[in-house]
């Protein structure tokens, strides 16, 4: 059986043909743009849920789908069940924002550090002690022959993973991206045979699986709570470095998923369909007419985009406030921008988020598309409109405009006039001002800084 890559595992070749076909169903899509970050922004939100809750359930968490939907979405707290088994859920949840920061540069390396600091998220506020913390006494795994090494061997063996993780986690320099499936199930596989933590450890090792799977940009791996006995008599005949049936049971995950990406797939095509039609409408002169004031206006909005962007990272290599992130998601495509221009629905038009944190404050804001505001509607054909996370950590965003808190940031509308070749500001309390383009990522970022995180 051949090896794989820098490792001591094996597989049998029978798989190496199953494993293929799938990488090249992934590559089919990724070439004729499938794979787009809109279906991807898609279905984010259910395989997030579908993955914390089976992950959870397979170490015991008692909440279910729903349970766990409220609490991560919506940040509620659910009477009768354990606040353990909700504080799980959210951690997953967290450890999930910090994989898809990791997965959005896939020439970094993944280092040791990055793999405590996963550990840290998921024991937050439940064993802070041991949290991101290599145990320092034996351990054993319920249901298991196999004996974990000894706490002295733990630093070395995690060093040495750490090196071959480094390498194996760069699409293209240990393993070429059709091998992502291996490199991912040999990732979890080894990571959990270290056992290096005194909890958590499969928590950690399915996060680093799809971590892998998300760097190679596969679809991730939800192992099911319905195959949890199947799942751990694959990781003990792992015990002999055969991973043939882990490797298995990984290849149907991924293609289980892969399966809801290709349906995302489709429905965003007939999505794309219903806009061309939509499009069609409109005479040849009104079209092109639209098509060029797209342009300026989309050169503007990136204009904006861009000084957000660099005022953020500015920020966060200069001040001492604590993590500051961008996040971007891409521009509004021409048909979305006519059906918010004839205030028409179009879904999924984020613009970029900004994230701030310091020490136990975090405070995130949402950047979006939409129809303009009765007050802006004459002065601006599409707006930007702002949300932030209520309550932090929760997923769920409210528009400024429905906040009434006193550290709530004044702009809540932004829009661009042809005319003037300016941008149009609208405020919370309704006030409109026209603003050069350099003033309003600095005041916005001013205002969240001053008001979150003066004290």
């Amino acid at each position: 059986m051949p090896l794989i890559k820098g490792t001591p595992y094996e597989v049998e070749s029978s798989q190496l043909a199953l494993l293929m076909e799938i990488g090249q169903r992934v590559s089919s899509m990724r070439a004729t743009g499938s794979l787009t970050s809109e279906v991807l922004n898609t279905i984010r939100k259910y395989f997030r849920i579908k993955n914390i809750y089976h992950s959870n359930a397979i170490e015991g968490n008692s909440l279910n789908v729903g349970e766990t939907r409220t609490v991560v979405e919506l940040g509620l707290t659910i009477t009768g069940k354990p606040l353990k088994d909700q504080a799980e859920a959210k951690n997953l949840s967290a450890a999930l924002d910090f994989l898809e920061e990791l997965a959005a540069n896939p020439s970094r390396p993944i280092n040791e550090s990055d793999v405590r600091q996963i550990h840290l998220l998921v024991l937050k506020g439940i064993n802070d002690n041991d949290a991101g913390r290599y145990r320092s006494i034996n351990v054993e795994i319920g249901g298991s022959q196999f004996k974990p090494p000894a706490p002295e061997s733990v630093a070395g063996e995690m060093d040495q993973f750490g090196q071959w993780l480094r390498k194996a986690s760069v699409p293209g320099d240990l393993f070429e991206y059709e091998e992502a499936i291996l490199a991912a199930s040999a990732a979890h596989t080894w990571f959990v045979t270290i056992h290096p933590f005194i909890d958590g450890n499969g928590r950690v090792a399915r996060l680093l699986m799809n971590l892998v799977l998300m760097r190679f940009r596969f679809p991730i791996a939800v192992i099911t709570r319905e195959d949890r006995l199947r799942y751990y008599d694959a990781l003990e005949f792992s015990q002999a470095s055969d991973l043939t049936p882990f490797v298995s049971l990984i290849a149907e995950c991924v293609e289980e998923s892969l399966e809801e990406y290709e349906e995302a797939a489709n429905e965003q095509r007939e999505k794309i369909e219903w806009a061309e039609s939509l499009a069609s409408k409109f005479d040849q002169k009104e079209k092109t007419r639209a098509s060029n004031q797209y342009e300026v206006w989309k050169n503007a909005m990136e204009l904006l985009k861009s000084l957000f962007k660099q005022n953020v990272e500015i920020l966060g290599a200069r001040s001492n406030l604590g993590d500051v992130y961008f996040r971007d998601f891409g521009m509004l495509e021409f048909e979305k921008y006519l059906s918010l221009k004839n205030f028409s629905s179009a879904k999924k038009t984020w613009f970029f988020r900004l994230d701030f944190r310091s020490g136990a404050r975090a405070s995130r804001y949402l950047f979006f598309f939409g129809s303009p505001s009765h007050a802006m509607k004459n002065k601006a054909d599409v707006t930007l409109h702002i949300s932030r996370e209520e309550p932090p950590g929760s997923f769920h965003y409210e528009k400024l405009d429905a906040l009434s808190a006193p550290n709530v940031p004044s702009f809540a509308e932004i829009g661009y006039k042809f005319d003037e070749e300016a941008f149009v500001v609208r405020t919370k309390d309704g006030n409109m001002c026209t603003e050069k383009v350099e003033f309003v990522s600095r005041r916005f970022i001013q205002d969240v800084v001053e008001m979150n995180f003066g004290g």
